[in-house]
This record gives structure tokens, C-alpha cells and sequence, in this order.
């Protein structure tokens, strides 16, 4: 029996990491959005998406949950490497990776998926959204004017309406099969990794432990202490037997496989408390829309773990959609959602091409070097992992009116330490935080003041620099613009944004630059902002 539609702005299908992220984005916007997961359970183990890198935690910075990520993880564990029984050696993340004023947060941060899950929900629940479990996506269709959902919710059949529907629901996403978009490249067939996780006894907890195997590669076996579960992550390489079967991840697997590759004495497996088998998949889209359904995150593109790059991609994907969505359901054109994969997909395709050549070196003759580089001199990959130089310069969305910053639309925008006209401290990242365009006016002189809500602005936040940094925070669709003062004593801002005197900055909400120059009429900026943008 079929039951009542109910309705929503955005049904956002999986409550994984992107799912959240993008729905947290959309409530602080003020969209309605419900969330479905066809799991009756959240997770509460396991062992994957345990790598947060400094990108996406700028991103939990903005959507409020940093705090609480940091507090649970593990930031620039050491990694001691082996082969068999002897020490290769010890490298130290954390002497390659130091906060600067313009990039707070470095380094890899080691958190098991499901307490990033945890975080935020809490963060989710907030907004007053909680994620709807036990109901499965069995079918859609669309038109004009949206879509029309049928899950299945405790074995009762249900109609959802909706403006947008979008597909967070990983590599097999129901989604993207329904929409009939291809999931294009392949499945490493060749290759199979145990997972588990288990308590262990005897080997230290202040680093991650690897075992290099001359014949299967640095990714042997790996022992990684999660301190927020009290147990280990437990990778191994394994070999299909003459029948193309692979070994179960029993505790007596994983006793046997640590007794043949690392053979270290006083050291007790216990029995697993999570396991499983994967392999990698390197597959994505062509294409992340159709029509009035979009695809995030594992949905679109998935790749090797080498690098921990697929989590991070797909909430930094969430974060560039939900304030888009957001914008085309206040008014603004709806071809600014076909930006979405214009921006992204590039994106998605240079992370797919790194992991997989990072992966192809880890199970290298010298994959003990790979590794080490990964963690701790990620320049000498030849990639960046970080996630902080990922930009969209030439997008359609960008414009610089002429060369006065050194910063330029597309870029990522830099933090920057400065204080409050009576000298109390802030910084840029507490003036960006939230679902608003930020307006930047910046010099001795600003060139934008007094700017009233009849220019066409949408209510923004604005800064400006050195003697007076004025500021116009607000939200869209805010009556008015308020007006703030910041300084910058130090001269953070100023060499953060490359100044080479007065400027303009406009700062999308999800953190990235949309235009710069030296002056800008309030027209010159709503009109470039009429494009994708809704007005106050």
C-alpha cells in the first residue's frame, strides 16, 4: 500500500559524511531538506574514511563542527615502517605540516568514519533535521517542476515530493543507477585488502605501524592505533588462492598474516569487532546532473584509498552544492547548478589520476618512500592531498576586474589573524562561517561604504583592511546590510590576499573567491553576482 506524499525542498538520498555535509549547508541556509538512509542503524565501527585532510577541515570549520572533529582524532600520528622483523624507520608528520595564519589547519587527521557520522548528526539535529532511517529510495520520477519519490520505509510504501533529489549514496548508488548515468572505468579485480577492526596488544599506540613486502608492496600489512575507538585499524594485502578464493578476515587470518610479514614477538590479535573485504574501484561519471536530480560525492567518482582523498572530495562536492541549491530555490538562474559539475568534475578526475598513481607507488619496490612522502612531504608526490589547492580559476562563476590582489577569483580564500576596531581578536574564517556571500573592502580608503540594500547586494558580509577594514555582514535575503570594522595590525590579511593596495574581495559562502579588484561600483558587484545569485 502506497501512502501520502510528503514533501521537502531537497531529499538528499545517504547519510554518510556527504550527505550530512550537504544537508547541514542547505538548513543553515533556511532550505528544507530531509534526509533517508536504508539502513535501520547508524554506524558505530569500522574502519574506513579515517582520513580528514586540512581542506574539509576548513570546510567543518565553516559548517561548525571543527572543534568537536578535532577533539576525537588523531592529527599527524607517526609512521614507523618495517620489513618482516627490522625497523626501516620513523617519520614524524608533524615537522613537515605547521599552521600558518593563512592555513590553520595541516596535516592528515586520523578519525574513524562513524564518529565524523556522529558529529555531524549532532551538528544536523541543530538545524532540526534528523536523518530518516530504515527507508530506501525504491524508485523516482521527475518533471518541470520536481520529483516524486517512492521509498519503502519499515516495509511501508511512501511518496516523497520534492524540488531536487540527490545522491549521496555511495559507489552502488541507487541514484545514479535510476537516473541511467554510466559509472565509467573499472574494478581492480587483481587485488584484495582485509579490514578489520580489533583490539592488540604489545605494539605502541603513539604510531601507526606498516609492513613492507618485497612482493606485495608497502601496503602488506598496516596497523593503525584509532584512539577514539581504543582499538586498531588492521589492513592486509592479500593473494586469491589457486581458485581465485581469498581468505576470510578471521582473527586466525590476521594472527597468521602478522606472524608470516611481521613476525614482531609479544604482539596478540584479538577477534575482530569489525570486517571486511574491499577492492579498489576507479570509476566516475560524466555527467553529475539530470535535470532535477544530482549525484555527491561516491555516488559520481570513486577511487583508491591511497591518499584518503575519497571522503574529502565528496564533502568538499557537497559543500560547493548546497549553496547553489540553495541560491536556485530563492530565485537565482538555474544554470548555476550546471556549475556544480563544471567546478567539480575536474576535480573528481585529478583526485581519480593521483590515488590511482599513489597507489601504483605504494605497492612499488619503494613504496616504503611513497608512504613516508604521503605523510610527510606530500610536495615530493607531485600532489597535493591537502585538498587547500583546489581552485576554480577560468570557471564561470569568477571574474577579476584587474590585477590588484594577488589572489584571484576561483582561489580558495586564505584565513587571516586580525582584530576588531577595539583590538579584540578575530580572523577571516569567523567573518566567512555560514551561508552568505562575504564583500571584502579592504584598504586605508575602502571603496565600497555606505553600501545600501537597494544596490541589488544580496545582505552580505564585507571587510576591509589596515586603518579600517568595513565590513557588511548579513545573510541573504537579509533586509539591510549590517556593518562591521576589522583591522589588520600585522599585516596577515595583506599578504594572505597579495595587496598591492585598496581592493574589493567578494568570498562565496562555500569559501572560494567570485571577484577582485582595486574598486568595484555596487552595480559592477550585483550584477556579477545577478548570475548566480539571488537578490535581497
Amino acid at each position: 500500500m502506497t501512502h501520502t506524499t510528503r514533501t521537502t525542498e531537497v531529499l538528499v538520498v545517504g547519510s554518510g559524511p556527504v550527505g550530512l555535509a550537504l544537508a547541514i549547508g542547505l538548513a543553515r541556509a533556511g532550505v528544507g531538506c530531509r534526509v533517508i538512509e536504508r539502513e535501520p542503524r547508524f554506524r558505530d565501527r569500522g574502519v574506513r574514511g579515517k582520513g580528514i585532510n586540512p581542506r574539509t577541515l576548513e570546510v567543518f570549520d565553516d559548517l561548525g563542527v571543527v572543534e568537536a572533529i578535532l577533539d576525537r582524532g588523531m592529527l599527524d600520528l607517526k609512521v614507523r615502517t618495517y620489513e618482516g622483523s627490522r625497523l626501516l624507520g620513523e617519520a614524524d608528520p608533524a615537522t613537515g605540516h605547521r599552521p600558518t595564519p593563512d592555513r590553520p589547519y595541516a596535516g592528515m587527521l586520523l578519525l574513524g568514519q562513524h564518529h565524523t557520522e556522529e558529529v555531524l548528526r549532532g551538528r544536523l539535529a541543530d538545524h532540526g533535521v534528523t536523518v530518516e532511517t530504515d527507508t530506501e529510495l525504491l524508485d523516482y520520477t521527475q518533471d518541470a517542476d520536481g520529483v516524486l519519490a517512492t521509498v519503502r520505509r519499515g516495509g511501508r510504501t511512501e511518496r516523497l515530493s520534492a524540488r531536487f533529489l540527490v545522491g549521496c549514496d555511495g559507489g552502488r548508488s541507487t541514484v545514479r543507477k535510476l537516473a541511467g548515468i554510466p559509472f565509467l572505468g573499472e574494478t581492480w579485480e587483481e587485488e584484495r585488502f582485509l579490514m578489520a577492526s580489533m583490539d592488540v596488544d604489545g605494539l605502541d599506540t603513539d604510531a601507526m605501524h606498516i609492513w613492507n613486502d618485497p612482493r606485495l608492496g608497502v601496503g602488506a600489512l598496516a596497523m593503525i592505533p584509532m584512539r577514539a575507538d581504543t582499538n586498531w585499524a588492521v589492513h592486509a594485502a592479500v593473494d586469491p588462492d589457486e581458485h581465485g578464493e581469498i581468505p576470510a578476515p578471521t582473527a586466525e587470518t590476521f594472527r597468521h598474516l602478522f606472524a608470516e610479514r611481521a613476525g614482531l614477538p609479544g604482539v596478540t590479535l584479538h577477534e575482530p569487532i569489525w570486517s571486511s573485504v574491499w577492492r579498489p574501484t576507479v570509476r566516475m561519471v560524466e555527467r553529475y546532473r539530470d535535470g532535477r536530480v544530482l549525484l555527491v560525492g561516491d555516488a559520481a567518482h570513486c577511487q583508491s584509498a591511497a591518499g584518503g582523498q575519497g571522503m574529502n572530495t565528496g564533502i568538499q562536492d557537497a559543500h560547493n552544492l548546497s549553496w547553489k541549491l540553495a541560491a536556485v530555490l530563492r530565485g537565482a538562474p538555474d544554470a548555476l547548478l550546471d556549475s556544480y559539475q563544471d567546478e567539480r568534475l575536474p576535480v573528481a578526475r585529478a583526485v581519480l589520476a593521483a590515488t590511482s598513481a599513489q597507489h601504483k607507488a605504494l605497492f612499488s619496490a619503494d613504496g616504503a618512500r611513497a608512504l613516508t612522502d604521503q605523510f610527510v612531504n606530500p610536495a615530493a608526490t607531485g600532489t597535493d592531498f591537502t585538498g587547500l589547492s583546489v581552485g576554480y580559476r577560468g570557471g564561470p562563476l569568477g571574474r577579476d576586474l584587474d590585477d590588484t590582489t594577488g589572489i584571484r577569483a576561483g582561489d580558495r580564500a586564505p584565513d587571516a589573524p586580525c582584530t576588531t576596531a577595539d583590538g579584540t581578536p578575530t580572523r577571516l574564517f569567523d567573518l566567512l562561517r555560514g551561508p552568505h556571500f562575504t564583500l571584502l573592502t579592504i584598504g586605508e580608503h575602502p571603496a565600497l561604504t555606505g553600501l545600501p540594500s537597494e544596490a541589488g547586494l544580496p545582505g552580505s558580509v564585507g571587510l576591509a583592511t589596515e586603518a579600517g577594514l568595513y565590513a557588511l555582514p548579513g545573510l541573504p535575503g537579509a533586509a539591510g546590510l549590517r556593518r562591521s570594522a576589522v583591522l589588520d595590525p600585522d599585516g596577515h590579511v595583506a599578504r594572505a590576499y597579495g595587496l598591492r593596495g585598496d581592493a574589493v574581495v567578494l568570498v562565496r559562502p562555500d569559501g572560494y573567491v567570485a571577484l577582485t579588484g582595486a574598486t568595484a561600483d555596487p552595480g559592477t558587484i550585483a550584477g556579477h553576482l545577478g548570475g548566480y545569485a539571488p537578490v535581497a
